[in-house]
């Protein structure tokens, strides 16, 4: 695969997912876990996990805790009263080496707020997941050195961390996960002075969304430092486990260890009144107040040491919310709710999910069809226009590029020194080509109808590149009545196995031999502007595709006969963009990837098919790995709406999806799966307070279904014959739609 191919076929792939012209399979992904993963053993040397403790009654507690995860934990439920004051212990356990924990809570609880409390003691373990490690170590394990690095096992010292829940009721088996969110939440509760169902709900829905929607109590914080269990967890698991992550890296490690307790107080004391300073790097309170901008960075952070991209859309999310922020601050709401009873909130859930379609359709039909046929006008004139007026012209410009590059060529593109592609191919009119500094520029170039400019950073010729071979487009535009495409910048990067001597001329030529390439990079920021439609009509608002792409490529496979290299595998890929029109309607887009069999893929097929990218890809031979793909939809005069959809794909046709659905202040969240490219099996909605809907039947047709809260059932779901969808509660009351 030549410099040539690389350059022409990763701006092409940009701007095809851009317009949305390729027809790929889509891609199934599995819903976040239900359960824990399995057990991440701390070293040989680690004490055994101990068993849950015996049942003795009939509510149940489990989750696990995490800061990073917690081995030999000792786990204590206590009933509290409305003042917060502790009137029974009510259970006990010991945490597993994966962090998790499970207690029967016992005759003496008598239906209050239950606090469940993590504390350290001397056989208790933390493994650290801080990228830049976790201080000095004051502890007696034996290591290497006396650092902390990441994915170590350590003991914490003094550690104290709680979640709070609001009530249980008899059989329920309630997921009650610890971590420094659920620890923010039941201060956030206990402040309020009147520790009633009411509050505590309020607290963790609050903190739950300050987290952009994770559920803090039922979401697994799994291990961030396992790769194993990060590739069998959810999109939702791995975010949380990055936020928790975040707040071990800005705890004081001055005396060895870090001090998690002091920052659990930071963290509480920055969330007084609800709501957290989005961004105060630089003032007075930095070194005092942790900021959400401190939590998404040491997110980032966190991901980034553990290789993977965020699917579940919620850091990019995050990062939006701080750079819209007004005041300075953000200000998480809890979700809406009614009465203090569960079954008061399953009906609240219930009219929610019965009203929202009819509200959305309502809402968004006339704007959103006329923005979207305004859209497809533009993608099906794009798609035209970069295969027939633009596309041609961007492949003539870079043979122009590749003869340049020799050195020897005239400056005038218009002259007989250019001759681009075939004979009887369109041939530059006009315009300036130079060769500077490593720097080819393209001034006012035209080609068929298209102005060129463009500068272009190459190694230079007759040299030789050691370690990598690198690209760097400073700028491009491609200019015409039809489309103008504009790329801001990007850089191509292939990582070489053994040094290259460059020959562009032979390049040119063909005649070169291949680099031996391990793998690369590419990073593009591309800008595509449909102003007329497939018969040259002037849309009436013009659309504009704008991207970024950025990917990691590795495993290169190579021709058989020509040793050219046909395909790289993206380890990580993202695909950012937006759409928008001149009149107040816009489209957020971005994808993201994590191939967890990128070493191994040989892929099967062509890349083209149709004139459509598809992926080489068949049912013995598939890309595996979680999936994102996120939309925030803007429509003019109505809420943003936003969708993410993520999860694992199982096979090649078969997986499942978890889509969470924001609209204004709503949000509510489906797990489904889908086999052979249908939507079929079973069907969950939940909403912010966990309520969750259960629907199972053929292509999600409502036929028949539970409705839970904190695992108790409070409704059933019957399709009638009419058509119409009953719902009959626990209470004898009923009701259809």
């Amino acid at each position: 695969m030549s410099l040539k191919t690389i350059l022409g076929g990763s701006i092409g792939i940009v701007i095809v997912m851009l317009v949305g012209c390729g027809g790929n399979d889509p891609v199934s992904s599995d819903p976040p876990s239900s359960s824990p993963p399995l057990s991440n053993p701390p070293p040989s040397n680690s004490p055994p996990s101990s068993p849950p403790s015996s049942s003795v009654d009939n509510v149940t507690l489990g989750g696990a805790a995490a800061k990073g995860i917690i081995n030999g934990g000792n786990v204590v439920a206590e009933e509290l009263d409305i003042s917060g004051t502790v009137i029974a212990r009510v259970g006990k356990a010991i945490t597993a080496a994966d962090g998790s924990y499970t207690l029967e809570v016992s005759d003496d609880y008598s239906g209050g707020p239950i606090q469940v409390t993590v504390s350290a003691g001397a056989d208790t373990w933390m493994k650290c997941d801080v990228p830049s490690g976790c201080g000095t170590r004051t502890d007696d394990i034996a290591d290497s050195d006396t650092g902390i690095d990441f994915s170590e096992w350590y003991k914490p010292g003094s550690l104290t961390m709680m979640a709070l829940v609001a009530e249980a009721v008899a059989n329920d088996t309630i997921s009650v996960n610890i971590t420094p969110y659920t620890n923010l939440a039941a201060k956030r509760a206990m402040a309020t002075g009147q520790l009633t169902p009411d509050a505590v709900y309020n607290a963790n829905s609050e903190v739950s969304n300050l987290l952009g929607g994770i559920d803090i109590l039922s979401t697994w914080p799994l291990d961030i430092t396992d790769t194993t269990v990060v590739g069998d967890g959810g999109a939702s698991e791995i975010a949380y486990a990055a936020f928790s992550a975040a707040i071990a890296a800005l705890a004081d490690t001055s005396g060895g260890n870090p001090d998690i307790n002091a920052v659990l107080a930071t963290l509480s004391g920055s969330f007084g009144g609800g709501t957290i300073v989005a961004d105060d790097a630089g003032t007075a309170t930095d070194d005092s107040t942790i900021s959400l901008q401190e939590i998404v960075d040491g997110a980032t952070n966190a991901l980034a040491q553990a290789g993977i991209a965020d699917t579940s859309g919620i850091v990019a999310s995050l990062q939006a919310d701080i750079n819209d922020a007004t005041g300075g601050s953000v200000d998480p709401q809890p979700g809406p709710v009614t009465g203090d009873t569960a079954l008061a909130r399953v009906k609240a859930f219930v009219n929610d999910v019965r009203t929202w379609g009819t509200v959305i359709e309502e809402e968004t039909r006339v704007k959103g069809d006329a923005f979207s046929t305004q859209v497809d006008l533009a993608s099906t004139a794009a798609d035209a226009s970069m295969s027939l007026v633009v596309g041609p012209a961007l492949g003539s410009t870079i043979d122009a590029v590749f003869m340049r590059l020799t050195d020897t060529m005239a400056t005038e593109l218009g002259g007989g020194d250019y001759v681009v592609g075939i004979p009887g191919n369109p041939q530059f009119e006009s315009g300036t080509i130079t060769y500077s500094g490593g720097v080819v520029t393209i001034t006012d170039g035209v080609i068929d109808g298209v102005t060129v400019n463009l500068s272009l950073q190459l190694p230079d010729d007759k040299s030789t590149a050691t370690s990598s071979l690198t690209g760097v487009i400073n700028s491009a535009t491609f200019m015409s009545a039809s489309t103008d495409l504009i790329i801001d910048s990007g850089t191509i990067v292939a990582t070489l196995v053994t040094p290259y001597s460059i020959d562009y001329a032979a390049l040119d030529m063909g005649t070169a031999d291949e680099p031996d390439i391990s793998g690369g990079s590419v990073s593009l920021d591309v800008t595509l502007t449909q102003k007329q439609d497939d018969s040259g009509a002037e849309l009436a608002s013009p659309v504009t595709f704008a991207g970024t792409l950025l990917t990691t490529l590795i495993n290169p496979v190579k021709d058989d006969t020509t040793g050219e290299i046909t395909w790289l595998t993206p380890s990580t890929l993202t695909l950012t963009g937006n759409i928008s029109d001149t009149i107040g309607n816009s489209l957020d887009a971005s994808f993201t990837a994590n191939i967890s069999n990128a070493d191994t893929f040989e892929p099967a097929g062509s890349l083209v098919s149709d004139s459509s990218f598809v992926l080489p890809e068949d049912v013995d031979n598939w890309l595996a790995g979680t999936v994102g793909l996120d939309f925030v939809l803007q429509l003019d005069g109505l809420p943003e709406a936003s969708v993410n959809i993520s999860g694992d794909r199982t096979a090649f046709e078969t997986g499942a999806a978890t889509i969470t659905i924001t609209y204004g202040v709503r949000q509510l969240i489906i797990v489904g799966a889908f086999t052979d490219n249908s939507s079929t099996g079973s069907m969950t909605i939940i909403n912010q307070d966990g309520v969750a809907m259960s629907i199972v039947g053929g292509d999600f047709d409502a036929s028949t279904g539970d409705i839970e809260y904190n695992g108790q059932i409070y409704g059933s779901i019957d399709k009638l014959t009419n058509g119409l969808t009953k719902i009959t509660y626990i209470d004898g009351t009923f009701e259809s739609f």
